[in-house]
């Protein structure tokens, strides 16, 4: 007779085990949630962010992804991908330097709740989040400057940013809204397909 595999094992030490993954993730969700809510509360009402929460949530996120991925290192390709991202924004003067650091720490929770596929999660965040920062600075640009105007001033832009040593265009294409709020709805997004397509 074949015995099932619980007897080989204490099952208190099973439960525990157990308990303590569902605690720690669990643990790591909250953190994750009360980064994202304090940083879409202060960036809305000051317009700023803390270095110290963007630090604190990056090491914790990283010893989370540690624990979810023991031993990988292709979270620096997530970290850098962000980075780039990131600063292509910033570059194009439609978010701050708050921004990017909150898009790092991101891009590494949400490489950290993904089973597989850590680039790709990574790519889908940058991509959807740098959507909606291009829809909003084109509802901005369109109010601004009519259609045509925005048209044709966005094509100026992007051939000074093709072109090495051109300098960009100084206009900040809007200043008051937080990309907090950005990197939010792209976190919501991609961590709901991440959860449908794995």
């Amino acid at each position: 007779m074949i015995r099932p595999p619980l007897q080989h094992m204490d099952l208190n030490e099973l439960l525990g085990i157990l308990t303590i993954e569902r605690l720690i993730i669990i643990v790591a969700i909250l953190l994750f949630i009360s980064y994202v809510a304090a940083n879409l509360y202060t960036d809305i009402k000051y317009r700023r962010t803390s270095n110290f929460k963007h630090a604190v949530s990056l090491v914790a996120g990283l010893c989370f992804f540690n624990y979810m991925h023991e031993g990988s290192f292709i979270i620096l390709i997530v970290m850098l991908i962000s980075l780039i991202f990131g600063l292509i924004l910033e570059k194009m003067k439609s978010s701050s330097p708050g921004d990017t650091k909150m898009f790092v720490v991101m891009s590494v929770w949400i490489a950290s709740f993904a089973h597989e596929n850590l680039i790709q999660q990574a790519l889908i965040f940058c991509i959807v989040t740098y959507a909606f920062q291009l829809l909003f600075a084109w509802i901005s640009w369109i109010k601004k400057k009519g259609f045509k105007n925005a048209i044709r001033e966005q094509i100026e832009q992007v051939i000074m940013l093709l072109t090495p040593g051109a300098p960009l265009g100084k206009e900040i294409i809007f200043e008051n809204w937080p990309g907090a709020v950005n990197m939010c709805l792209g976190a919501i997004l991609t961590l709901l397909a991440g959860g449908l397509l794995t």
